[in-house]
């Protein structure tokens, strides 16, 4: 039987809402045995940050084909979005079953699992006016946004005050964007800055951000929470519970909404029927900013959060270790070699680097386009990484190769990695006990690591290709193209490297000077093509004849020199000896019609003669001695 396999999109994956429900999805994917992996998706649409965009190239993965459902925490992309707009964003993947998380989608095969705002808000207003004695009650929208459910909790908000004979006034309504500042400085613009006192005696906030944040503004202009103004918020965040006074606030249950949507999904991926529209309920927590007296349990729940933000400064000290541990250039398989200790002390036990051939560049509001073919370049698992050589797949089929983590049932978050404007690839791996925020940091700051190891590499290989490249033309430009021996710029460099270094180093040695007797009779007797071939056997010779370590360049025409450092001067004549007997077998071995013999000068070069231009000349002088002696014995035969 197939496993199942669960695609989580969110566009914040940090924050506790998101967590909260992925924990929840995660918790069920565990217990059925179901591979979920969560990817990370922001939209170009998205604000923040300069280059945060760069996430929606993971929307791509949603398009698996063997991806069975995905799950979509929608109410984060109303900030943005309508409902018809964010329908046309998922159009891509229509065909998927897909679950939406607090909002309906007009999507053919989507199911939805909502808040019960409605009763919630019915039994907060309950409580305000009838145990803490609420008249005028103000209210934080997220209107500044396109989120259906902050207009939804404002519908909400309007209906109760119908029923308790409230009039709506809104001059106490405010408008922020689901965020802590944007409440602050909505208050403050609205207020005023030198605001000492409110006209309300209630606040509720579309969510727990918000109503921090309005929480800070009373603060900093005198106003006391709970005994002037109560303060409840939404989504019960770890903060709610930390702060002082502690934060009342409406929990929607946001585990049991991830819950509730993987068994949703886990239900139509087997054939049963599934309720399309779920409602879920949600509960009042009550804290001391609407006056509930913070008795000892309530203490406990406040260290308890306390304790969560200190680990998670906690757990950034592994931020660092991992900065230590990227500091330097590294090609990238040096890179992904040295990371396996880091990915052991921050409990990841899964981790797959894919890239692509080459960088893709991505601009904001272009469509992005993966790559037919993607390689896994890395695989980490049971604490043994290991880099894989050509181990291609199609991303358009799996996320990973079927057989990379094969049998285990794991969460896993998938990222892209980029750097600016490119796109380099993506990395998938398992959750571990630390947290989905530090592991998004963590995973961010390996993206980056990862991305200029893969530029550093890239560059490292065309610096390397182009010296090589240089290095050809170098050669070329010192070499002979007949004989295949240094040319003269050739025997120049390197024949003067060779007698300095020898002379700084206190030794000594012979520059010779050759050069072929008769060649002008081979031409003329029997063509050039003959001479060329005569020339070629005068390189063979004293390649043949020399030691390997000595240098030999073609100077022009039949002429040919050698520089020879440590030659002992006193064996010429043997040298000479074993060049006639080379002449005698290269002419045997290539048939020539002619016989082939060569005239030799040399000068002793040391401290006090090191010039390799004056050298030549003294050594040519010689083999001029030489090539009359040759001639005078040619004559008297």
């Amino acid at each position: 039987m197939k496993n199942l396999k669960f695609l989580v999109m969110t566009e914040e994956i940090c924050s506790d809402y998101s967590r909260q429900v992925i924990d929840g999805i995660c918790h069920l994917c565990s217990q059925k045995k179901i591979e979920c992996v969560v990817c990370n998706v922001r939209h170009p649409k998205y604000s923040e940050g300069v280059f945060e965009y760069q996430y929606w190239a993971g929307a791509k993965l949603l398009e698996v084909k063997d991806v069975d459902v995905v799950i979509v925490l929608t109410g984060i992309y109303f900030s943005t979005y309508t409902a018809e707009e964010f329908a046309e964003v998922l159009e891509p993947f229509k065909d998927k079953k897909i679950i939406s998380l607090s909002q309906k989608l007009p999507v053919k095969n989507s199911w939805a699992i909502l808040s019960d705002n409605e009763t919630i808000f019915e039994n907060a207003f309950e409580f305000l006016v009838k145990t803490c004695g609420s008249k005028r009650i103000a209210f934080m929208s997220a209107n500044k946004t396109s989120s259906i459910e902050s207009k939804m909790r404002f519908d909400a908000y309007k209906k109760n005050l119908r029923a308790y004979r409230m009039i709506y006034d809104d001059s106490i309504v405010f408008h922020g964007k689901f965020t802590m500042n944007s409440a602050y400085e909505e208050l403050e613009e609205r207020l005023g800055k030198d605001c000492t006192s409110v006209d309300f005696d209630t606040f509720i906030a579309a969510n727990d951000q918000m109503a921090l944040g309005a929480m800070a503004f009373f603060k900093d202009h005198g106003i006391k929470v709970p005994e002037q103004v109560k303060v409840l918020g939404y989504d019960d965040i770890n903060e709610a519970a930390a702060i002082q006074p502690s934060l009342s606030s409406i929990s929607p249950f946001n585990f049991n909404l991830g819950y509730n949507a993987a068994m949703t999904a886990f239900m139509i991926s087997n054939g049963i029927d599934a309720q399309k529209d779920f409602t879920s309920p949600a509960n009042l927590v009550i804290r001391e900013s609407t006056g509930y007296e913070y008795c000892q349990h309530r203490k406990t729940l406040r260290t308890e959060a306390l304790n969560q933000l200190v680990l998670r400064g906690y757990d950034n000290t592994y931020i660092y270790y991992l900065l230590d541990t990227i500091q330097c250039n590294d090609a990238l398989d040096v890179f992904l070699r040295r990371i396996q200790k880091a990915l052991k002390e921050v409990d990841i036990k899964n981790f797959a680097v894919v890239l692509y051939d080459e960088p893709v560049f991505y601009k904001r509001l272009t469509d992005f386009a993966m790559p037919e073919k993607v390689k896994v370049e890395y695989v980490y698992e049971n604490g043994v990484g290991r880099i894989l050589k050509d181990k291609y797949f199609s991303p358009q089929e799996h996320i990973l190769p079927p057989e990379i983590f094969e049998g285990t049932a794991m969460s896993y978050i998938a990222q892209s990695i980029y750097y600016g404007e490119k796109q380099y690839g993506y990395m998938v791996y398992s959750i571990g006990g630390l947290g989905l925020v530090f592991y998004n940091l963590y995973a961010k700051a390996l993206s980056n690591a990862i991305a200029n190891s893969y530029e550093y590499t890239t560059q490292y290989v065309k610096n390397l290709e182009l010296q090589m490249e240089n290095y050809e033309l170098e050669q070329t430009s010192r070499t002979d193209e007949l004989t295949g021996v240094l040319n003269r710029r050739g025997l120049d460099i390197q024949g003067q490297k060779q007698i300095d270094y020898a002379v700084a180093t206190g030794g000594h040695g012979v520059v010779f000077y050759g050069d072929m007797n008769g060649l002008k009779k081979i031409n003329d007797t029997y063509g050039h093509e003959f001479g060329d071939r005569a020339i070629k056997a005068e390189a063979e010779i004293l390649k043949s004849a020399f030691r390997a370590t000595d240098t030999i360049g073609r100077i022009g025409g039949d002429e040919f020199a050698i520089v020879a450092v440590g030659f002992p001067i006193k064996k010429i004549p043997e040298l000479k000896d074993k060049i006639g007997l080379r002449c005698l077998e290269v002419r045997d071995k290539y048939q020539l019609p002619f016989d082939i013999s060569i005239s030799l000068g040399a000068i002793e070069f040391d401290d006090k003669l090191s010039d390799l231009n004056t050298l030549l000349k003294f050594a040519d002088q010689q083999q001029y001695v030489e090539k009359r002696k040759f001639h005078e014995m040619e004559g008297k035969s």
